[in-house]
């Protein structure tokens, strides 16, 4: 799967983002979280066709996220969400970093726990995540304290930046499933080749709060985590 690309013919049916960080102002459609010390997000001066850049600081547990200002998306039934991030980082300091894209709502300081706990217990939403100590992409679907947590098979991070992608299809008026990709194809799970080897969970969302879309960086040890975020594109049926 590319990079999403509008469907002419959904237009008047689906709403859409798609920004490729060309520019930036903090609070409009993207609210920036960096309160620790020597943490920032901010474009990059150099980014050739524009790139948003989550710099951790230098001390262990150290954050930064970026998230939609409002939440904007709900997951109802027959509506289709697509939501996609092309990012790369490299790590800092051997396997430390902690990394996740996603839904999620009220997003905050530690939705990435210290010290490579993953994510937040209580929470509305879909994830892609790498915590510290890990190699692998991590996928989450959650709805409060109910969390289905599935390890992949594919290397996080690394040289090359990875295109990360969450589908959630609704199949009835109760449950959706959700679906975990990166550069176009499906995760596999690690503990279930037999059965199913891809990762899909199937989420019961009648109590499911709104969402909105974020990337979140956390340091894993004394040294500088720097994340680029190449794009963010999201369509869902309105």
């Amino acid at each position: 799967m590319g990079k999403l690309t509008r469907d002419r013919s959904l237009l008047g049916d689906q709403f859409e983002i798609a920004d490729d960080f060309l520019g930036f102002t903090d609070a409009q459609l993207w609210t920036i979280l960096d309160a620790d010390t020597a943490a920032t997000v901010a474009i990059d001066a150099d980014g050739v066709g524009g790139v948003l850049l989550l710099t951790t600081g230098a001390t262990d547990n150290n954050e930064c996220n970026v998230h939609s200002t409002n939440e904007l998306f709900d997951i109802v039934a027959d509506k289709e969400i697509n939501i996609e991030c092309r990012l790369q980082y490299a790590e800092a300091a051997t396997d430390d970093a902690n990394v996740a894209f996603g839904l999620i709502n009220a997003p905050a300081a530690n939705d990435l726990i210290d010290d490579g706990a993953g994510m937040r217990a209580n929470y509305s939403g879909a994830v892609i995540f790498k915590v510290d100590g890990g190699t692998v992409w991590k996928c989450e679907s959650s709805i409060a304290t109910t969390q289905v947590t599935s390890t992949s098979k594919t290397t996080a991070g690394g040289a090359t930046a990875q295109t990360l992608r969450i589908r959630i299809l609704p199949r009835s008026s109760t449950e959706a499933d959700v679906l975990f990709y990166v550069d176009g194809a499906q995760l596999e799970d690690t503990n279930n080749d037999a059965g199913q080897p891809f990762i899909r969970h199937t989420l019961t969302y009648t109590s499911i709060t709104e969402m909105s879309l974020f990337v979140a960086a956390k340091a894993g040890g004394a040294t500088s985590e720097v994340i680029s975020v190449d794009y963010i594109a999201a369509q869902a049926t309105r």
